[in-house]
């Protein structure tokens, strides 16, 4: 077998574990297309359990048992792991996956700190380790006897209530031989011990108790009190820290400083800073600048009090603005272009993905957010209000891939999103939420244009560079198809279809084709500030979309909530549970009781109805 060719493994067991062992092996190998050709490709039973059964509609149980027993009789193919009880199978594109086997015998690094026969060591202190301490000096600080004490460093003196009378102490003899410095500190320690045995010392308090009445024990092991009072003990040392009136410590994001040990910055530096950022106009990391403008590099001794120096400088200027995340510290500053589509303001939008901090989200219900954080991916469905505008709203298996923010005031982040099946990479926007309005990304409209359509699988995964992630897609044969496209070419914006060509997988029911959604055309393009007012759109989508079911005088429409949902996300983005709100709540809706998933929508009376029907009333009570 030549290098780079993949040889098709041979399945055992029986014929239908064998049918299902080469289907599950086939769904790794297009998981791992992208892998090197020995990399693992990882993947949970529960994963895997969970897709069978919903596409094979069985129990998520049953689907499980059946997954297992086939894929342990091919343990020559998939090696079996289970980590904290998950159970986790692991193959590569070769058919089988072999762990590399580093032989560590006879290595440099163990001669060197290994000897065989290793020199005397006098003083531990003169030993060279192969870390660097954060703090190059150390600077004396005063310790006071309370915490000596505490830390059993000196003795507790206990003053005694009860009073010894006080005998004449006789003239000291004459020394005749000098007495050492080492003697007279032991005949100190030795009288101190007398005078503090009669009392026991005041037991260590190791309980502290917050403003909330919580009780905290710091014996406890410092993983253990992280992991159930961490947000608790952070919050409240940061609230002491910048509550402090001395302002001894200051803080930029989790890290604080002796701001004594600060470097400063003059106006003429902020100033060579913003050029910079101008100058090659995107936001730039705090490292980068570091290097570019003051020519620091991390061996320096002083690099990370710099670095923590310069960031907290610029995040209490107001011309410089904090767009990074944890590993990735970004500035940007005014007047910077743009990022993303400029037909959807801001505000307009934050009110348009309201309904996901009102608890109207489903994204979560194929995928645990667990699931997400542990694999780094999620799979998404492009609408055609997301796929025009480049826009995805911030749902939660988003917010759980997508990283949480630095700074408590942060508003956004910038991040570099790239789709490597085309070697190319475009700058992204993450807008977090802010009280009742939703956060989302913007900028990824350049991507999704050129290469996807509304309606295409995507996979969004995390990189190893915490700011980059990508979006991947799964390929099939070009297609061609009159599809849904927003014209703004005119003075008045237009849907209409165009012939377009596309080379990804799609859902079929999402794809907003002409030989589906044919009426599509007639929608109006509101404005955005209309487009947030999510049941006037329903209403015009079921006017547009829905089959006449009443009269003229008497309108009605009726439609199937699939539909409703396509159409209605061609105008705003809506879940499937905000659909069944708006439904369910609003007035003119009712369900069809003879076709399950379909809905009636009865116009109310328009304004001119009402006076029509008031005058006939007014002439009928004058004939009488």
């Amino acid at each position: 077998m030549t290098a780079g060719t993949i040889e098709r493994p041979t399945f055992t067991g029986t014929e239908a574990q064998q049918a299902l062992a080469e289907e599950i092996y086939q769904l790794m190998a297009a998981q791992g297309r992208l892998f090197a050709f020995d990399a693992p490709i990882r993947q949970t039973l529960q994963n895997l359990a969970d897709f069978y059964a919903r596409q094979r509609q069985m129990d998520p149980a049953e689907a499980a048992r059946l997954i297992d027993e086939a894929l342990r009789a091919n343990d020559h193919i998939f090696m079996r792991q289970e980590t904290n009880g998950d159970v986790v199978f692991i193959t590569s594109r070769r058919g089988r996956y072999i762990p590399p086997q580093v032989d560590t015998v006879h290595t440099f690094k163990q001669r060197l700190y290994e000897p065989e026969n290793p020199l005397p060591v006098d003083d531990i202190s003169v030993v060279v380790t192969t870390t660097r301490p954060a703090l190059t000096t150390v600077e004396p600080v005063f310790i006071s006897e309370y915490w000596q004490q505490q830390a059993g460093l000196i003795p507790v003196v206990v003053e005694s209530t009860v009073e010894t009378p006080v005998e004449p102490v006789a003239a000291a003899p004459e020394v005749v031989e000098p007495v050492s410095h080492s003697v007279l500190l032991e005949e100190e320690r030795q009288e101190e011990r007398q005078i503090a045995s009669p009392a026991e010392p005041t037991p260590l308090n190791t309980v502290i108790v917050l403003p909330n009445g919580l009780q905290i024990d710091l014996r406890r092991p410092v993983d253990e009190l992280m992991a159930q009072h961490g947000h608790a003990l952070m919050s409240h040392l940061r609230a002491a820290i910048e509550n402090d009136p001395l302002r001894r410590l200051v803080l930029f994001g989790n890290q604080a400083f002796p701001e004594a040990a600060l470097v400063s910055f003059g106006k003429n530096d902020l100033r060579r800073i913003s050029d910079y950022i101008k100058e090659v106009g995107e936001p730039l990391l705090d490292t980068q600048i570091i290097a570019d403008i003051f020519y620091h590099n991390p061996r320096q001794s002083d690099y990370e009090v710099f670095r923590f120096a310069l960031n907290y400088r610029l995040s209490r200027e107001k011309d410089f603005e904090f767009v990074g995340i944890e590993g990735a510290r970004l500035w940007s500053v005014r007047n910077l272009p743009a990022i993303g589509t400029k037909r959807v303001k801001a505000s307009e939008m934050g009110q348009i993905a309201g309904y996901i901090e009102e608890g109207f989200d489903d994204s979560l219900a194929e995928q645990s957010a667990e699931s997400i954080r542990t694999s780094g991916q999620v799979s998404h469905i492009l609408t055609f209000f997301e796929w025009e505008y480049g826009i995805l709203p911030l749902t939660r298996a988003l917010a759980a891939l997508l990283p949480q923010p630095l700074l408590a005031d942060q508003r956004s982040a910038v991040l570099r999103f790239e789709l490597p099946q085309h070697y190319v990479s475009t700058l992204v926007e993450l807008r977090y939420p802010t009280g009742n309005r939703g956060g989302w990304l913007q900028g990824l409209d350049t991507l999704f244009h050129d290469y996807l359509v509304p309606g295409a699988l995507i996979t969004l995964m995390r990189t190893d560079d915490p700011r980059t992630f990508a979006i991947t897609y799964e390929e099939q044969e070009e297609t061609q198809d009159r599809l849904l496209v927003l014209d703004e070419t005119k003075k008045t914006p237009k849907f209409t279809f165009a012939n377009m060509s596309y080379a990804c997988v799609v859902d079929t029911d999402m794809l907003v084709n002409q030989q589906q959604y044919g009426r599509l055309r007639n929608l109006k393009a509101f404005p955005m500030n209309e487009r947030r007012k999510a049941d006037l759109m329903l209403e015009h989508v079921f006017e547009i979309i829905g089959a006449p079911v009443g009269t003229r005088a008497e309108p009605k429409y009726a439609a199937a909530f699939e539909t409703l949902f396509v159409a209605l996300n061609v105008l705003r983005p809506a879940s499937r549970e905000y659909l069944t709100h708006l439904l369910t709540e609003g007035d003119d809706f009712t369900p069809d009781e003879s076709r399950p998933g379909w809905w009636f929508y009865t116009p109310p009376p328009s304004l001119e109805q009402e006076e029509d029907e008031d005058q006939d009333d007014e002439d009928f009570d004058d004939e009488e």
